[in-house]
């Protein structure tokens, strides 16, 4: 009885473990896939924070880094006022030392006031025009020119007039005059030697200019400013060349016409003279300021 028992138990035994070996595998496999969602989900949330943490860190860090730059800027741009005002301030000191310094030298700068009248004339009137004719043995006398006179192109003339021009000094220092444009002109000064005017008193000189009818043989030369225009032009200082200025006259001596083939030659300009009297322009120029302020 007992040997035949004994395998139905057996069997039986065998029978329920193939049955329910498959549910405890499940509830394993469960329990395990339990175990690492709990693990995963721990693991996450640690993930998180690191993440949440690292995310603080870099916008605490980005904030100092904005701070940096912003005290960056804030310094240079300190820095570049502070250089501005420290430019402005030199200009200033070195505008109100050169003021000084000219100031200074103005005192010494004489003034001249310069005439130009008709050779011969001690009052104001038009150039006159003096010609004669060329030929092949030598020239003729000069005459004074009354009327009009026309020049075919197969005559030779010259022609000149002449200005005496006065330099009165009415400042109280030695004044030195220095031609620098003739106007295409001649003056009875020695080359290279100044005009000395005393202060308070006037001194004069000549001017001269010659044309020939070959210098006008077109309409263009006529019309070119350096046949007619006269703009003699010279520097006045003291006698230490401290200070110097420049004078200039703008006077019309259009004596020359062309009609056709024919010059055409006027006794005076058709305008009035009334350019008699030199202009100072602009711009004096001080020849011994300091190094400091030059």
């Amino acid at each position: 009885m007992i040997s035949v028992e004994l395998p139905l138990v057996g069997d039986v035994v065998w029978q329920d473990w193939e049955q329910w070996a498959p549910l405890a595998i499940s509830v394993l496999t469960l329990i395990a896939a339990l175990g690492a969602w709990i693990v995963a989900g721990r693991a996450a949330r640690r993930s998180k924070r690191l993440a949440e943490a690292t995310t603080k860190q870099t916008k605490v860090f980005d904030e100092q880094v904005s701070i940096a730059r912003d005290a960056i800027a804030l310094a240079q741009q300190e820095a570049q006022s502070a250089r501005a005002d420290a430019d402005r301030q030199r200009a200033e000191s070195y505008r109100m030392r050169r003021m000084l310094e000219e100031a200074r030298l103005d005192v010494l700068a004489p003034t001249i006031v310069a005439r130009a009248f008709p050779e011969g004339s001690g009052t104001p009137g038009r150039p006159a025009l003096e010609y004669c004719q060329l030929t092949t043995g030598g020239q003729d006398r000069w005459r004074q020119l009354t009327g009009q006179l026309q020049v075919g192109r197969d005559e030779t003339y010259a022609f000149r007039t002449a200005l005496t021009i006065w330099f009165e000094n009415v400042s109280d220092g030695v004044a030195q005059v220095n031609v620098i444009e003739p106007a295409g002109g001649e003056l009875d000064l020695l080359p290279g030697h100044p005009l000395v005017v005393p202060a308070r008193e006037s001194r004069s000189v000549t001017w001269m200019r010659l044309w020939t009818s070959r210098d006008l043989d077109s309409d263009a030369r006529i019309q070119d400013p350096a046949a007619w225009l006269f703009n003699l032009t010279f520097t006045v200082t003291d006698l230490g060349v401290h200070v110097r200025d420049t004078y200039a006259f703008d006077g019309d001596l259009r004596f020359f016409d062309r009609d056709g083939s024919w010059l055409v030659v006027m006794p005076e300009p058709p305008l009035p003279w009334t350019s008699d009297v030199a202009s100072m322009l602009s711009g004096r120029t001080y020849e011994s300021l300091p190094a400091s302020v030059s």
